[in-house]
Order: structure tokens, then C-alpha cells, then sequence
């Protein structure tokens, strides 16, 4: 856990020295947001030409993404890992948040999303760009270590699965 520890460390003050910049984080920290990728994502589910039900799709994806949302906080409040804005960057903030860095809500709810959608309901692989997106904005902003945006990617995978098999278990009913 260590070598993880390390790692997460030198790649943070590599990004703190080439990549970081106030104005980017700026912009990231605005346009990376649930809203907005609401805005690009809603419009893609009903513009397919390919029927799909969204009257079931959205209601599961907003129920696993909000008890994902749920299990990362708990996960947040027992690792109470310090965010590299803290630790690289040696930011002072009172808000208490800035010490909860494992794993990433960002990753982990747009990783759902992009799970239940693309293999529970077949739309395009290219909803999962906007997990990368999330994550390497996340990542950039240095508000994350590449472990949490890896670890939340992995819990979100794995409920989108999980949300898929409920689908799977009780979405003949709904239709």
C-alpha cells in the first residue's frame, strides 16, 4: 500500500508542475459537474435511433448512481485520505471535505452511468468517454489521486453491473 501511496505522491507533483494551472482547474471544476454532463447525455439517450425505454434506463441509473453515491461517502469518511489539493498542492481550507479524497464520487457515479447504459441498454461505448473525461478532470484539478479516480472507476463498474443484473432480474416486469 505504500508503493500505491508513493506513486499517487510523484504523479501529483508531476501534474502539479506541467500540467496544473489555475485557469484550467477553473474551467474543469466548472464543466465537470453531474449537471453538465446531464445536459450532453439526456439529449444522446432520446435522439437514438434506436429505441431504447429511457423511462426505464434513467430511473436505474439514478437509483444506483445515488446508493453508489451513498457507499463512496461512507468509504470517504473511513479512509479519510487528504486530497493532493492538501497534501501537494499545501492548500489550507477549513471546509472538512478536503480531507476525503478515496475513492472518487466523480469516477465512480459517471462510471455507472456509462456501465448501465452502454451494456444493460446498448447504447454507444462512447458514454464512456465522459467517465475519462470525468476522472482526468479530476484528476488534473489535483482534487484526486490516479488511485482514487482507478478506485472509483472500480466501484462504479461493478454497481453498474449490479444494476444491470436488478435490470436484468426484474426489467421484464417494467416493460
Amino acid at each position: 500500500m505504500n508503493w500505491i501511496s508513493r506513486f499517487d505522491q510523484s504523479v501529483s507533483v508531476w501534474i502539479k508542475a506541467h500540467l496544473h494551472h489555475p485557469r484550467l482547474s477553473w474551467i474543469l471544476s466548472r464543466i465537470n459537474r453531474g449537471e453538465m454532463f446531464a445536459l450532453v447525455l439526456l439529449p444522446l439517450l432520446f435522439l437514438n435511433p434506436i429505441y431504447k425505454p429511457v423511462y426505464v434506463s434513467l430511473p436505474l441509473v439514478l437509483i444506483f448512481t445515488y446508493g453508489t453515491d451513498r457507499l463512496v461517502l461512507v468509504l470517504k469518511k473511513y479512509f479519510a485520505r487528504k486530497r493532493p489539493l492538501v497534501s501537494v498542492m499545501g492548500k489550507v481550507d477549513a471546509n472538512p471535505d478536503m480531507k476525503h479524497s478515496f475513492p472518487s464520487a466523480h469516477s465512480a457515479n459517471s462510471m455507472i452511468v456509462g456501465t448501465i447504459l452502454v451494456f444493460g441498454f446498448g447504447e454507444t461505448p462512447w458514454f464512456l468517454l465522459f467517465s475519462l473525461f470525468a476522472g482526468v478532470g479530476r484528476l488534473l484539478t489535483l482534487h484526486h489521486y490516479i488511485s482514487d479516480i482507478i478506485g472509483g472507476w472500480i466501484i462504479g463498474f461493478f454497481m453498474g453491473l449490479l444494476g444491470i443484473f436488478a435490470y436484468k432480474l426484474i426489467g421484464i416486469y417494467l416493460l
